[in-house]
């Protein structure tokens, strides 16, 4: 297991669970924080990958509960657009704060957390 208690290994770390969100692959956007929050010795880097994590899964609900509003009443297509735009931001603000303060886990706004 490799040791993240450097504070650069560790900001990276954190970084890049947050970068995983950018990806729009389930497999890199989901997996790549499970694997960070699997090596990381570091609790920030741990907190980080959790957050991106719930990040990632609360954007996918978001995203799954706007199709029926489509057919229903088409704002679904409004609500869509938000969600990828905010898919968009909130991980590169996620990553800048990260990277001016990494002793500090970053928190989403407005996301469900089912990984504390």
């Amino acid at each position: 297991m490799p040791n993240t208690a450097n504070t650069g290994e560790s900001s990276l770390l954190s970084i890049l669970a947050h970068l995983c969100a950018l990806f729009t692959s389930l497999c890199v956007s989901i997996l790549g924080p499970i694997v960070i929050l699997a090596i990381a010795d570091n609790d920030v880097v741990k907190q980080n990958a959790r957050e991106s994590l719930n990040f990632q899964l609360t954007m996918i609900i978001f995203a799954l509960a706007s199709i029926p509003l489509i057919f229903a009443f088409g704002i679904g297509f409004v609500t869509l657009f938000i969600v990828a735009i905010w898919s968009l931001v909130s991980p590169i603000i996620a990553m800048i704060k990260v990277a001016n303060h990494p002793e500090t886990p970053h928190r989403y706004a407005m996301i469900f957390h089912f990984f504390r």
